[in-house]
């Protein structure tokens, strides 16, 4: 089906939180950290640029945007990679929000450059222009609405929407009753919910405060909000496959990603 008969596809490259993982334990999940790609049309668009961006293809005329939800190293760590970034003159537009007081570029000239980097952004041969980040605003015809998440020192949620479908982007976000009613408003109708499980129920008294949620609180969210498919992401890092389906089985309401699924609306 081509690209320009459908409203949204969206393919998942990296799908781990907090650290890549590899070994034959984590192959059918996947060890890289968080990307995915929607297609609408001629335009590529990149939710985060973790160590999954590595696996990107872009299409040579594809015009491609990357929308960043923080700046956490698991959600950056692939963009000094991105093969698009050596394509010469390759328009490639960066949003995000500013944090800790940094715009977006400055956050990003902080990892990307020496000692750390041999090169800046500025230097490869694509031309990347950063861009705040409204409220709402269009890329192409698919219009993206953001909205705060709840996350320390911040996290963005995404919403798109194309030709009366939507996916949401909710990773990095921690469950607390006002702020699950702001992510349900904001998912309201939509066709993908994808949702932030990275701790089950146990682990998560452990670590409350590090700014993540489980699947309870995922599929508690989705059926408030009507949403119509629930993808679990950010997984664990050293949550392997056979932890991973244990989970599936106990929570078939939704879908715990794997890099390489599709979904086309």
């Amino acid at each position: 089906m081509n690209a320009n008969e459908t409203s949204l596809r969206l393919k998942v490259l990296g799908t781990r939180g907090s650290v890549p993982v590899e070994g034959k334990e984590f192959a059918r999940y996947g060890g890289a950290t968080s990307c995915y790609k929607v297609t609408a049309g001629d335009d590529e668009i990149y939710l985060d640029a973790g160590s999954g961006i590595v696996n990107a293809l872009p299409a040579p005329t594809a015009r491609i945007t990357i929308l960043l939800t923080h700046m956490h190293l698991d959600h950056l760590i692939g963009l000094p990679f991105f093969i698009a970034l050596t394509d010469r003159d390759r328009p490639i537009d960066i949003y995000a929000a500013d944090r800790a007081g940094l715009a977006p570029k400055e956050a990003i000239d902080r990892l990307i450059a020496n000692p750390f980097w041999p090169c800046k952004i500025e230097d490869y041969p694509a031309n990347v222009t950063f861009h705040a980040l409204p409220e709402e605003f269009f890329i192409g015809d698919v219009k993206i609405d953001t909205a705060e998440g709840s996350h320390p020192k911040g996290s963005t949620l995404y919403r798109l929407t194309r030709r009366g479908k939507s996916i949401v982007h909710a990773t990095d976000f921690e469950h607390n009753p006002t702020a699950c009613a702001a992510l349900s408003e904001f998912a309201a109708g939509s066709d993908v919910l994808l949702y932030d499980a990275q701790y089950t129920a146990a682990e998560y008294e452990r670590y409350r405060g590090y700014g993540h949620s489980t699947p309870q609180e995922g599929i508690r969210i989705a059926e408030a909000a009507g949403v119509k498919e629930l993808l679990f992401v950010h997984h664990a890092p050293m949550r392997n496959d056979a932890a991973l389906d244990a989970l599936q089985a106990e929570f078939s309401a939704g879908k715990f990603a794997a890099a390489g699924d599709e979904i086309t609306l």
